[in-house]
């Protein structure tokens, strides 16, 4: 289970010194989206999803590692959501069954998947793998990011056991023959979840962004992280459209249980 610290952890000048650099970098993720983003929904120049009002013509499935949010921080965040709502009420909104945060997509939503599906206990041999000896591990959330398809809210780990767990997980992949699908769209390496997905134009764009910049560096909260679940799920981890096949417990990473 996820659940919020009201301070951060203090491992020593080392991880200080590293939690630093390593969020340097990720900080350079989130201001390169942003940067590359804001003067378009400025202008309301936004990316329509053309699946997410008509979920049930979307067929892509795809296999993904996760982590949950605990109920301090979901509130948190929708409570953001609902101020967002007032200013721009046509967009899609993840709801708390949808919140997660992405460890890795074993391989991302695509129509044709069942030939993927045929060999999960591959794909969770890997994860097992993967998993074994890894400890819990914090995220600090702070801030917004956007793209001109969504708004994220910006994730720091405070520690590199995150990436360590993505690293083990696309090396046990390739080694398996199933990197095939892996990290099609980008390598990930922030710790990012979306909240909200644009699904109409822009009513008003300057109101919306001047909402953006108010809340850019918003607090909300810490999370502490010692479960995921590996989830057969579509592109926006609709509840009707996830299951959870697996739980894990990190610092054992034995399967805890099944759907």
């Amino acid at each position: 289970m996820a659940y919020i610290y009201q301070s951060p952890p203090c491992k020593g000048d080392f991880f200080v010194h590293y939690n630093y650099i390593m969020n340097e970098d990720i900080q350079a993720i989130y201001d390169m989206l942003w940067n590359g983003s804001f003067d378009a929904l400025t202008r309301g120049d936004v990316d329509i999803d053309p699946y997410i009002t008509n979920p049930a013509s979307d067929q892509r499935r795809g296999l993904t590692l996760r982590f949950r949010l605990s109920p301090e921080v979901l509130r948190s965040i929708l409570c953001f959501l609902d101020e967002m709502r007032a200013i721009e009420p046509d967009q899609y909104y993840y709801t708390q069954e949808n919140l997660h945060f992405t460890v890795l997509s074993l391989f991302t939503a695509i129509p044709d998947c069942q030939k993927e599906f045929d060999r999960l206990p591959a794909y969770e041999m890997a994860v097992t793998r993967a998993l074994e000896g890894m400890p819990p591990f914090s995220i600090h959330l702070k801030g917004i990011t956007v793209s001109r398809s969504a708004v994220m809210v910006c994730g720091y780990p405070q520690s590199d056991t995150l990436n360590a767990i993505r690293h083990r997980l696309r090396q046990n992949l390739l080694h398996a023959g199933l990197s095939q699908g892996l990290d099609v769209r980008y390598t990930l390496t922030a710790a990012h979840t979306t909240v909200t997905r644009f699904s109409s134009p822009l009513r008003d764009g300057g109101q919306f962004c001047e909402f953006l910049l108010k809340n850019k560096h918003r607090e909300f909260g810490w999370l502490e992280v010692s479960d995921l679940e590996l989830t057969k799920n579509d592109w926006y981890m609709s509840q009707q459209h996830t299951q959870v096949l697996n739980r894990y417990t990190l610092a054992n990473a034995n399967k805890s249980g099944e759907e």
